[in-house]
């Protein structure tokens, strides 16, 4: 059985980050691995199935990392005032605390980057400024900022369509409109920021140009209730990626979507997948 993970809180140049520390199971460290959660609500509904993964991970020989971004779960700081830049320097501290505690990575002991839905797109926007290669491990992956943030935005236009007001609502501007008059706008608890719905859409899930020298594996997890084959999407967007040297593993997985409601799904199917090609 792993070891209860270390709680810490980082501090960071925005605010203290809260942290899980997974120390590697055994005498052999084989590799590092930084988790990097999924967008608003989806960082708690996935936090079960995330801890999971981690524990696993760590029974394995790995160092994990998880961590709380600016304004999201337990860290500091207000939702309505992040941007994804402060996320990436989130990010780029958070991966310096794995390596001062699991030590720089190694070709024996390779760095991964974990990125769960949105998350897969902070990977992408992480490889560019990495000192070394790394290997990239993605669960449900969205491909663009844009998707990210009209799946969040439909959540409140499906909400107000099911009252009965009709004409106050046609008679408000459209969250997006709100958005790009420079106005805040919240949804489902939470307050969405015209600066980060600006950088939410320049974002898509494409690798780093060829000179970074990153050629690692890619390992993209397709999950769904029942057994089928990648979303074309994604399909294309590891043959992007493969065209760039990249190793692409596309899997389909068996289990129930967890980032959507919270539920008592079995990912043991999902963590074993993820964990024999991450081996």
């Amino acid at each position: 059985m792993a070891d209860l993970p270390h709680a810490f809180f980082l501090p960071t140049r925005n605010g203290s980050l809260f942290c899980l520390y997974h120390a590697p199971q055994g005498p052999v460290q084989r590799g590092q691995v930084l988790h990097l959660h999924p967008f608003a609500e989806e960082l708690n509904t996935c936090r079960r199935v995330s801890a999971q993964f981690a524990r696993a991970l760590a029974e394995a020989g790995f160092a994990v990392l998880q961590f709380d971004m600016y304004g999201c779960g337990d860290s500091e700081g207000d939702f309505g005032d992040a941007t994804w830049a402060t996320w990436r320097n989130n990010a780029q501290d958070a991966l310096a605390e794995l390596h001062r505690r699991a030590g720089e990575p190694t070709e024996a002991a390779p760095l991964w980057l974990w990125g769960v839905r949105s998350g897969a797109l902070m990977s992408a926007d992480m490889l560019p400024n990495m000192d070394a290669p790394c290997h990239v491990l993605w669960w449900q992956p969205v491909v663009s900022g844009q998707q990210v943030l009209q799946q969040w935005l439909r959540l409140d236009a499906a909400k107000e369509w099911l009252s009965k007001d009709k004409e106050r609502i046609e008679a408000t501007p459209s969250l997006s409109e709100q958005l790009k008059q420079g106005q805040d706008v919240h949804v489902g608890g939470y307050r969405i920021s015209p600066e980060l719905a600006h950088e939410l859409n320049m974002l898509h899930l494409t690798p780093p140009r060829p000179h970074t020298n990153q050629h690692g594996k890619l390992v993209s997890m397709d999950i769904s209730a029942s057994p089928s084959t990648p979303p074309p999407g994604i399909t294309r967007q590891t043959q992007v990626w493969q065209a760039q040297g990249w190793q692409p593993h596309l899997q389909s997985v068996t289990c129930g979507a967890f980032w959507q409601q919270f539920s008592s799904t079995d990912p043991s199917d999902l963590i074993d997948a993820s964990l024999a090609c991450v081996r």
